[in-house]
């Protein structure tokens, strides 16, 4: 009986240890991002659940030793408050091996003054020297030292103080996923993967299933680090369809997907804390970014490692904790000068352009009803007189507008006439203009409608 006892134990242990890491940005990231709506969840029911169905989630010290002793509590919102998301795989993928190495590392510091964060993804392969053991990769940390090792891990890295942990499983990833009605996403690359499954290329309103493997495969030209930028376009599109979710019943539900499964030394006051201080961010007000380094061929019979650039890493991490940036002011503000002068430049480029010979489909993205004949009467106010309208298979976030090779200037200026001001996403894709028989496909967003 007490073995059984036990093995029911060991049960429970394991379903809240094996952990992914975009969940718990969904419940906090999300946050950030205001996928709380205030006046609705800030009641006293709505904490009271929370804090209930988060009871069973917070770790201990006899669970997780030495954690606590790792992680600096934030107390004082002038300084940044930092996160390590830490996700693991133990065995959710037939034929995987490593089930207590780290799958995921994101560390999400957040200036809730200024109401900006940075997520910066680390690749599990780092190349680190984790003390008592040598030369590693970083995602061993976690196997050798648990939870605490991570952290020290991090922290070694990083030079970041981390005030919190928090590790989610991936039975709640598909769940949060499938509770928020799907994730619309555009995937760059054809994955064909024996352990994760199959996706074609294309555009997609992802399930939990294809989510799942969209941020676990790595059968792609780059690897692990297409797999990074896969889970970062991801994370961005989950905010952006978070920020439009305002039924409570939904939020709610969410929420309990994810807490369900989720570990993590936050407090529930903390996230309503968050929650209330960061109302009125924006998405845009988060940048992703990756460790900084290359990936160098191993020698014949030697592991293949990620090797992080010392200086890049020192001052990437260095403009985190003062300006909660992957840059310093100066930089941005080069930046910005960079992109007006572009802007103008594109716009002089554009002027030449015989707009009445582009083959211009214009699609709707944002299921406003009428959007695309709209956009496309005002285009051919523009000069555009090949123009045909329809609807995007999928909802879009962000305006896109798609060309076919050596049709780069008309996609410019079709982009250019749409809005001057416009940041819209300019992109080569040869499948999307052929299978919709022009030069230059142009899919109206949901950003475009709001401004």
């Amino acid at each position: 009986m007490k073995r059984q006892e036990r093995l029911k134990a060991r049960k429970r242990r394991r379903r809240r240890t094996v952990i992914k890491i975009v969940l718990a940005i969904v419940l906090l990231g999300g946050l950030v991002a205001g996928i709380m709506n205030i006046d609705a969840v800030k009641t006293w029911a709505a904490k009271r659940y929370l804090s209930l169905r988060i009871e069973g989630t917070q770790l201990t010290e006899e669970e997780a030793p030495g954690l606590y002793d790792q992680i600096r509590k934030w107390i004082n919102p002038d300084q940044p408050y930092n996160v390590l998301f830490i996700g693991i795989d133990r065995g959710s993928i037939p034929g995987e091996e490593g089930n207590t190495r780290s799958d995921v590392m994101i560390v999400l510091s957040l200036n809730v003054k200024e109401k900006k964060a940075v997520m910066v993804s680390i690749p599990r392969d780092t190349k680190v020297t984790i003390p008592g053991y040598g030369t590693e990769k970083i995602n061993a940390a976690h196997s050798f030292g648990g939870q605490a090792g991570a952290v020290e891990a991090v922290k070694r890295l990083s030079g970041l103080e981390i005030n919190d942990y928090a590790e989610v499983d991936f039975e709640a990833f598909k769940k949060v996923v499938d509770a928020m009605g799907g994730v619309p996403f555009h995937l760059d690359h054809t994955i064909n993967d024996p352990f994760t499954g199959y996706l074609a290329k294309g555009d997609y309103i992802l399930n939990g299933e294809q989510a799942l493997i969209i941020c676990r495969s790595r059968k792609l030209p780059l690897g692990d680090l297409d797999r990074i930028e896969n889970q970062k376009r991801f994370l961005k599109a989950v905010m952006e369809k978070a920020v439009t979710i305002r039924n409570i019943r939904s939020l709610l539900g969410i929420l309990d997907a994810a807490v369900k499964y989720m570990q993590t030394t936050l407090q529930p006051d903390m996230l309503f804390t968050l929650a209330e201080a960061l109302q009125g961010m924006k998405v845009e007000n988060v940048e992703f970014a990756t460790l900084p380094g290359y990936a160098p061929d191993p020698a014949p019979g030697q592991p293949w490692y990620f090797v992080y650039d010392e200086k890049k890493t020192a001052e990437l991490f260095n403009n985190i904790r003062l300006y909660t940036s992957t840059k310093t002011p100066e930089q941005q503000a080069a930046e910005r000068a960079q992109r007006e002068q572009q802007q103008q430049q594109e716009k002089a480029e554009a002027g030449g352009v015989d707009r009445s010979s582009v083959g211009l489909a214009v699609l709707n993205g944002a299921r406003w009803e009428g959007l695309a004949g709209k956009v496309a009467e005002a285009m051919q106010e523009k000069g555009y007189k090949n123009v045909k309208t329809g609807n995007a298979v999928n909802p879009y976030i962000d305006t896109t507008v798609y060309y076919a090779p050596g049709h780069e200037a008309e996609a410019r200026a079709v982009a250019s006439d749409l809005d001057p001001n416009g940041d819209f996403t300019i992109t080569q894709d040869p499948d999307v203009t052929s299978s919709n028989k022009a030069d230059v496909v142009l899919v109206i967003g949901k950003d475009y409608v709001r401004t």
